[in-house]
């Protein structure tokens, strides 16, 4: 074998394995990417949940505080003493 074809067959391996280091880490930032969306994803469910509570809470206190009889605006009488009482 020349030194020629030597030279040639490293270069070859060199680029394979650069190739696949490239492939690897397409194959982790994929991984990674995937990771990030589907925590986000459980984010944004979470917060419609809590979101729907808090309504939820809301519409039933507001419904409350709907029933009870609203306090008059006039000022109560105040009844003077008397030496009777």
């Amino acid at each position: 074998m020349s030194s020629r074809n030597m030279k040639l067959e490293d270069a070859k391996a060199r680029a394979q394995v650069a190739f696949e280091k490239t492939e690897q880490r397409k194959r982790d930032a994929s991984q990674v990417w995937q990771a990030i969306e589907d925590e986000a994803l459980q984010v944004r469910l979470k917060t419609e949940r809590l979101k729907a509570l808090r309504l939820a809470k809301e519409a039933s206190e507001a419904e409350a505080k709907a029933k009870l009889p609203e306090p008059s605006e006039a000022k109560p009488v105040r009844r003077r003493r008397t030496k009777d009482n």
